[in-house]
């Protein structure tokens, strides 16, 4: 039963959803839903993986394939729904836009940045392309991309993940449009990154009136963000309210098994998180069904007498952009022992993922030691390293990128033991199963295809496929990111968990620093390719030393909404400046 707790749509919404049905064959994603937006206004549409929210986004759109729309969607006094695909090709970016999870998949590789931009302004204004060239040079810069000129002419592979993303935006605000749907455009980005971009969404809607529909797992940025919140469970908005109301009072269960899910800097790290109950009913039920480990030793911290699994000696990586060198790592020494977590955190840019791929020998290193269970991996020979890939793996940012579209969710699962000529066909395929139960992939996603699967779905398959090899050193770049918050808790929960069963060690690759807090026992802060400052736990979030640390801190979102208005009036004077100042340059966005 859907809980409704805001004025009815009045006749100065630019945009109504009325009823709206979305069916694939004989299966309801959306079921009669309604909302409204008006000029200027803030909306956020919350909720699990699979309820729903991106499939009315991509509704709005006219963008679902296969897919039988009943009811209304009326923007400006127009029912989308009724437009032939002619007319609906001119709406489209001019009056609705939209700015996707998953930035690659909105940027063709083999064009520059430039030259999609510049499509983007011509395609809806009647403008030269010296005008639209010099329109998309004021949009990256809009959207905090330093350098633009020369970016313009640089390819969507040499951007990082966060500066892919502003890259999206830019485009998406091309046409000026009177809509703008966001559906989860801060998935990837670092913290400081992630308030410059909701700061200048919000600036958007204020100035030119934009109504924006937020799509987000991020009860934190929501908080912040809107005005008014509709949860979603199982394509049913389930509770409706004003923002306050709704963080301060919640009615529905699920609306309140979301808020006790979220993980941020003063959840206890001793305890697992709570997450729904398996009698509840949620899009996803929990991921581990197994009795938990009873232990006095704390998930992520190292038994006392554990010795060094990692140890990284000065390791040194830089890339050639250009005529421009750039070292994305620089001088970065760190150790992991057996049994750890250690997180990595900074924003896009800072060196964090580069490291990752060094140490399973994905990027060659110019110099500085790695070593693994005392095995020195620099210039290992490529035979000697195979071996050791069992016993590393790795979870990477980006699942739609790391994941191969034409083979189903087991077949992806499946194919790691295959390499590694383990078991028979038989025994591969129990294994698969086994691990995707893991990670809350029943039998009803076995045969499904990437694309069929919604972002999260997707990021635990790629965590299923790493440890299905049960190797006994974790990389975790970002691992749940991708996720919502009830999801985010099992998966962590989870984690956790296997550790302390198997003996497992973590490097934790975050921006997120209240998830990085609740796993990490030690903590190691990157800047620009330097670790600007390392240390326990306790010291780091009790008594930060660098200004760049206290900074990242500063930016942490909180799912309250009166905290979230104190901190934007108290960070708008101290925090932004000096996040500014130190934003990563564009030619560091490798890492």
């Amino acid at each position: 039963m859907t809980t409704q707790r805001l004025p009815s749509a009045g006749a100065d919404a630019v945009l109504e959803v009325k009823d709206l049905v979305v069916r694939f064959g004989h299966i309801d994603a959306v079921r009669g839903i309604s909302f409204s937006l008006r000029a200027g206004e803030r909306v956020g549409l919350v909720g699990e993986s699979g309820s729903g929210k991106s499939v009315t986004a991509l509704s709005m759109m006219r963008l679902t394939e296969r897919a039988t729309t009943l009811g209304r969607i009326t923007l400006g006094g127009t029912d989308l729904l009724k437009l032939s695909e002619r007319r609906m090709r001119a709406v489209r970016g001019a009056r609705i836009a939209m700015v996707y999870q998953d930035p690659m998949s909105s940027l063709n590789p083999v064009h520059t940045i430039g030259r999609q931009i510049v499509e983007a302004i011509t395609i809806h204004q009647r403008v030269g392309r010296r005008e639209a060239r010099d329109r998309a040079v004021a949009l990256l810069t809009e959207v905090g991309v330093k350098r633009p000129v020369e970016r313009l002419d640089a390819y969507p592979h040499q951007f990082s993940g966060g500066m892919r993303q502003r890259v999206v935006i830019a485009m998406a605000l091309a046409g000026n449009p009177d809509v703008l749907v966001a559906d989860e455009p801060t998935t990837a980005l670092d913290v400081t990154t992630q308030a410059r971009i909701m700061e200048l969404l919000e600036t958007i809607s204020g100035e030119h009136g934009t109504a924006v529909l937020l799509i987000t797992h991020d009860l934190g940025v929501a908080a912040g963000f809107c005005e008014k919140i509709h949860v979603m469970q199982r394509g049913v908005i389930v509770e409706s309210a004003p923002v306050d109301e709704l963080y301060r009072q919640p009615t529905h269960p699920y609306t309140k098994g979301l808020l006790g899910a979220v993980v941020d800097l003063e959840t206890d790290f001793t305890k697992p998180i709570p997450t729904m109950p398996e009698g509840d009913d949620t899009a996803d039920a929990s991921a581990d069904r197994s009795p938990a480990i009873v232990t006095d030793r704390i998930a992520g911290e190292p038994a006392p007498d554990a010795t060094d699994l990692i140890r990284v000696e000065s390791l040194v990586k830089s890339f050639t952009l250009g005529r421009d060198t750039i070292r994305a790592v620089d001088d970065v020494s760190f150790t992991i022992k057996k049994g750890q977590t250690f997180g990595l955190v900074g924003e896009s840019g800072s060196g964090k993922s580069t490291v990752s791929r060094c140490l399973l020998g994905l990027t060659p290193v110019d110099s500085g030691h790695m070593r693994f269970d005392s095995i020195d991996l620099h210039n290992l020979h490529r035979a000697r390293m195979r071996p050791l890939r069992r016993r590393m793996q790795m979870v990477f940012q980006d699942p739609f990128a790391a994941l191969n579209r034409r083979h189903s969710v087991l077949q992806l699962v499946t194919a790691p033991l295959a390499a590694h000529h383990i078991g028979t066909r038989n025994e591969r395929h129990e294994i698969a199963v086994r691990t995707l139960a893991l990670v809350g992939l029943g039998p009803e996603f076995h045969h499904r295809l990437p694309r069929e699967l919604s972002g999260g779905q997707c990021q635990r398959v790629a965590i299923a496929r790493a440890l299905v090899l049960e190797p006994e050193f974790l990389i975790l770049d970002e691992a749940v990111s991708a996720l919502d918050v009830s999801l985010q808790a099992q998966v962590l929960n989870l984690l956790r968990d296997l550790q302390l069963r198997l003996g497992l060690t973590y490097l934790f690759v975050s921006h997120d620093l209240g998830v990085v807090r609740y796993m990490c026992s030690d903590i190691a802060v990157m800047q620009s390719g330097r670790i600007v400052e390392q240390g326990s736990r306790a010291e780091l979030f009790a008594n930060p030393q660098q200004e760049y640390t206290r900074s990242l801190l500063a930016a942490v979102p909180i799912a309250d909404p009166a905290v979230e208005r104190r901190r934007h009036r108290q960070n708008a004077a101290d925090t932004q400046p000096y996040a500014q100042a130190h934003m990563p340059t564009d030619m560091q966005q490798i890492g």
